[in-house]
């Protein structure tokens, strides 16, 4: 059974392969595939927006990770966590999250303090890609049909997969891969 925090991330991949309405895919088999193009975010410092209140006066209270696209945190899990340098966990009665933009608004001026952020941010680009490759796969033994002057093009699905697949790839996260040799880590 797909995770609580992955609904909205599991909609929004639906809404990229044109799967909302007869569900070529169940949500357990997204999320596997989501789950091949996350990206673990450990202890990111997120980036603070300085805002003026009055002419002297100063909040820090919005954050900013470069990552977005985060798996949402829901009661008891671990996968979005926002901290201090110190360690000291923020609950989520602290702030706000927009898990799609990677913002945190938090409830109360923090001063200025240093927030760091864990979590999993998922390339949707990349998953959609990947459920567009594996859609074509599956119609690749259409063919063309001709009968009583009709024709049926089904091998168009084919090609009409292969495209959507080039160009959610094309938006995709670069692939970042070390390089192994002889049992050792190549920059090592």
């Amino acid at each position: 059974m797909a995770r609580n925090g992955m609904s909205n991330l599991l909609t929004r991949v639906r809404s990229m392969v044109d799967d909302a309405g007869t569900a070529v895919w169940s949500d357990d088999q997204l999320q596997d595939v989501l789950d091949q193009h996350k990206l673990r975010v450990w202890r990111e410092r997120l980036g603070m927006e300085k805002t003026r209140v009055s002419t002297s006066t100063t909040e820090y209270k919005r954050y900013h990770s470069r990552w977005g696209d985060y798996e949402e945190a829901t009661s008891g899990t671990a996968y979005f966590q926002v901290e201090d340098s110190s360690g000291n966990q923020r609950g989520t009665a602290d702030y706000t999250a927009d898990y799609i933009r990677g913002v945190i608004e938090m409830a109360a001026d923090q001063g200025g303090t240093a927030l760091f952020l864990s979590g999993w941010s998922y390339d949707l680009a990349g998953a959609a890609a990947q459920a567009w490759r594996e859609r074509a796969g599956k119609v690749s033994s259409y063919y063309d049909v001709k009968a009583d002057g009709h024709t049926l093009s089904r091998s168009q699905w084919m090609r009409h997969c292969v495209q959507m697949a080039e160009v959610y790839a094309s938006q995709a996260r670069p692939t970042v891969v070390r390089a192994w040799q002889d049992g050792v880590f190549d920059n090592e």
